[in-house]
């Protein structure tokens, strides 16, 4: 179960980029989440400490999609691979396929391509916030 988890590195970011919603899981220590029902602004002493929250892939996808209004999908690839595309969702206005600008990369499973999404919608965020 515990690949249903964003990683610690991407839960961190998520946090950072203002991702406060209850979750199944959270970390305390950077290897692999613990089941537990909390949020980001949970503090309980007398227990585990807890770093942040670690959200379901889903719940990190939809969660960028309300807020920041970033969409991705992963794609099959004619070479038996995986691949993504990102997109940005504007009331009224969707890309539809065929996707014009698509990951160039090959993943040879269908979570690295899920990975590799997330991480780039989560530094597309990142970058506006810079700007």
């Amino acid at each position: 179960m515990e690949k249903e988890f964003v990683t610690y590195e991407l839960a961190l970011k998520m946090k950072q980029l203002g991702f406060d919603e209850p979750c199944l899981g959270f970390y305390n220590k950077e290897d692999r989440p613990n089941l537990g029902y909390c949020t980001n602004s949970f503090q309980d002493d007398t227990t585990l400490e807890i770093k942040c929250t670690a959200p379901l892939y889903q719940q990190a996808f939809r969660w960028l999609l309300d807020k920041h209004y970033l969409y991705g999908i992963v794609l099959p690839t004619l070479t038996m691979n995986w691949t993504f595309k990102t997109m940005t969702v504007v009331e009224g206005m969707v890309e539809v396929p065929p996707y014009i600008h698509v990951d160039a990369n090959d993943y040879s499973t269908r979570e690295d391509a899920e990975l590799a999404c997330l991480e780039k919608l989560i530094e597309i965020v990142e970058q506006k916030n810079e700007n």
